[in-house]
């Protein structure tokens, strides 16, 4: 590393340093420090570093800190609004203020998230409008692009996120006029945040727009982010999932919806009397709920389910005829358009949509034609699969790996990459992290640098990990009452003030079924769906003696520092639906490559989750509290040592006792 930048970092967070002097509350810890200084190794020699940095230890402070004081052009995408908010409006601020050194901090999001004006502006001259009642969120709408200087719809209160009006007052790369034709391009809401992103030092993105990026540069040169000296990963343990979407082949029914309507309103609005538009529109509607029937009436797929197009007896027979009565119906559209070209260019550009739609159902129809031939996406083995809803059918050519197209696409960008999260390893037999399954998700060498520190936090005094002695197996009847029944008098002492983390809504229910039973108005039971998450939460921390009851969106993300949480309950080992077309493919794929899928993949896979899961206990130096953890394979099969290597250094116990008396004086039991 360069000795200025390292002198300056080390500077940075000595104890007598400004981010001690100047940040409320902010503590020197030896781990920050050491990852800093990779980060700024990283960015000298253009490196990729894996950072496992466990909860506490400042892994913000100490990427930014590296970042900011290098001057590097800096991307940082991260898998949760709150961190971005947190980044954004807090972080950046504070250390350039405590190190007196400017950065340009910009946030940017998908193109979706802006107001277009211009199709806006057409809407309302139109006046035709998706629903009845629509012109009461228009003029929100309409008012809040003439005063606000970003455009972010999502800082518009009161509009539902699903709501039918959105597509008509945002744009798509595909219905964007582009600079030669819009009118209202030099003043364009994702124009003008595309233009900050470039200027600032620092952008903060999301791991979708990141990936829908990466997904650009693997096929054309093509880009939605400015070049960087620094890319910073953070939440990494987010990205094969995410990933995967961005580099597999998807069409679906919706689609055709939201094509039918749009182009509707445009063929009324400007070439009203050349066809019956209503009609026309009609014929795609029809096609696509045929399909939809055959495959569910014809073909016995159930609702709500997802399978392997393959595994369908007579599948590409029955959908042939179908199938093509849907791609003529759209022929129909874009023939029709294509006759209109020259007159307008909305319509000139919706024919442009047309034909692209076009081409992409015909290649499927050809994939659907063979659906046991060897699939590919880009050379990587995939999966040719379907998801059937009571409206839609969702097609998707799924790559088992993100290895190729991700470290393809790395190798295009000449920068410095630094990817981190608080759980992206396993534990080797000597108890060393494990980093060979994440790098392999992500196509990285391995070779690759890897580090990894642990959270600064006590786990030995601050926590106990408590496994009851006679649970039932976790898939026995009786086991959520079983449960619940162990803890009811830890639930009593701690007066509430827990979370259940379970790993299925069936769980959840039954949970919380049993808890109804023996709660009376002294506790506040809050169970995932009664209301949005946000609001869930809120009630939890402002309520007295309040239980949570949650399914896997509360494993991670949620941060309940101080006495509002004591105890966290988790049923059982999370392992992911491994019965889903994606993963039985890939189980397959591990085992055709010689390796055991069960060790290789899906024990990893749970690992990460159940250290998420957790990870929420304690979240600073002054929380203390219980793990209580129902599933006795963890001492029953071979793999319980690895998963409990895995995971904070708590005390470990079965006895009862141990417990209470733990939550009853945690200074006197340690």
């Amino acid at each position: 590393m360069d000795s200025r930048l390292e002198k300056a970092i080390v500077e940075a967070f000595d104890a007598n340093g400004p981010l001690c002097r100047q940040i409320e509350g902010f503590k020197r810890r030896d781990s920050q420090l050491q990852f800093a200084q990779a980060v700024g190794q990283a960015i000298q020699t253009q490196g990729v570093a894996v950072v496992e940095a466990g909860t506490g230890t400042g892994k913000t402070f100490a990427y930014l800190v590296p970042a900011i004081l290098s001057r590097s052009k800096t991307i940082v995408s991260t898998a949760s609004k709150t961190l971005q908010d947190q980044l954004f409006e807090k972080d950046v601020g504070r250390i350039c203020s405590a190190l007196a050194v400017d950065a340009d901090v910009a946030v940017l999001k998908g193109r979706g998230n802006y107001i277009c004006k211009e199709r806006l502006e057409r809407l309302v001259d139109r006046g035709l409008l998706p629903e009845a009642d629509s012109y009461k969120r228009l003029k929100k709408i309409i008012d809040f692009a003439r005063r606000d200087a970003t455009g972010d719809k999502n800082d518009i209160p009161g509009i539902p996120e699903k709501d039918p009006l959105w597509p008509w007052v945002t744009s798509t790369k595909d219905n964007c006029l582009g600079k030669s034709k819009c009118p209202h391009y030099d003043d364009c809401f994702v124009n003008r945040a595309r233009a900050r992103a470039h200027e600032a030092d620092i952008v903060i993105v999301n791991h979708h727009l990141f990936m829908a990026d990466l997904s650009l540069k693997d096929d054309t040169m093509a880009e939605l982010l400015p070049d960087a000296d620094l890319v910073i990963l953070d939440e990494a343990h987010k990205l094969p999932d995410i990933g995967i979407d961005y580099f597999s082949d998807i069409f679906s029914l919706w689609e055709l919806q939201d094509f039918s309507e749009e182009g509707r309103l445009i063929g009324k609005a400007h070439a009203a009397g050349v066809v019956r538009w209503d009609d026309v529109f009609l014929d795609v509607k029809k096609a696509a709920l045929n399909l939809h029937q055959i495959i569910h009436r014809g073909l016995g797929v159930e609702i709500d389910t997802e399978i392997e197009i393959n595994s369908i007896e007579g599948f590409a027979q029955s959908i042939k005829e179908p199938f093509e009565e849907l791609i003529e119906s759209v022929l129909t559209i874009a023939k029709t358009f294509k006759s209109l070209e020259g007159s307008n260019e909305e319509c000139d550009l919706f024919s442009d949509r047309a034909a692209d739609l076009l081409k992409r159902m015909q290649d499927w129809q050809v994939t659907l034609t063979n659906p046991s031939a060897v699939k590919t996406v880009g050379g990587i083995p995939s999966v040719l699969w379907l998801r059937l809803t009571e409206q839609n059918v969702f097609f998707s050519n799924t790559p088992l790996s993100l290895a190729q197209p991700f470290a393809k696409a790395r190798e295009k960008m000449h920068n410095a990459w630094i990817l981190t999260s608080a759980t992206i390893s396993t534990r080797k037999d000597d108890g060393s992290a494990d980093f060979s399954y994440f790098l392999g998700e992500l196509g990285l060498s391995k070779e690759t640098q890897t580090y990894t520190w642990d959270s600064p936090f006590n786990f030995a005094y601050q926590a106990r990990f408590y496994l009851p002695k006679n649970l039932p197996g976790v898939f026995e009847d009786n086991f959520a009452h079983e449960l619940v029944e162990a803890i009811w008098p830890l639930l009593q002492k701690t007066q509430g003030r827990a979370f259940f983390l379970c790993t299925s809504f069936r769980s959840m229910e039954a949970i919380a079924n049993e808890l109804r039973l023996r709660m009376g108005a002294n506790f506040t039971l809050c169970v995932q769906g009664e209301a949005p998450k946000s609001e869930l939460l809120d009630r939890f921390k402002s309520m007295p003696n309040a239980v949570l009851v949650g399914s896997m969106s509360f494993w991670e993300g949620v941060d309940m520092k101080g006495d509002a949480l004591q105890l966290v309950v988790i049923d059982k080992m999370p392992f992911a639906q491994f019965d889903t077309p994606v993963a039985r493919a890939k189980k397959d794929w591990f085992a055709d490559q010689g390796k055991n899928p069960f060790m290789s993949y899906q024990l990893p896979e749970m690992i990460t989750t159940l250290r998420q899961g957790v990870g929420r206990l304690i979240r600073s130096e002054n929380d203390f509290g219980v793990i209580v953890f129902g599933d006795n394979r963890l001492l029953q099969k071979r793999y319980g040592r690895v998963v409990l290597e895995s995971l904070p250094a708590m005390i470990r116990t079965q006895e009862f006792a141990r417990v209470y008396s733990f939550l009853d004086n945690p200074d006197e039991a340690y």
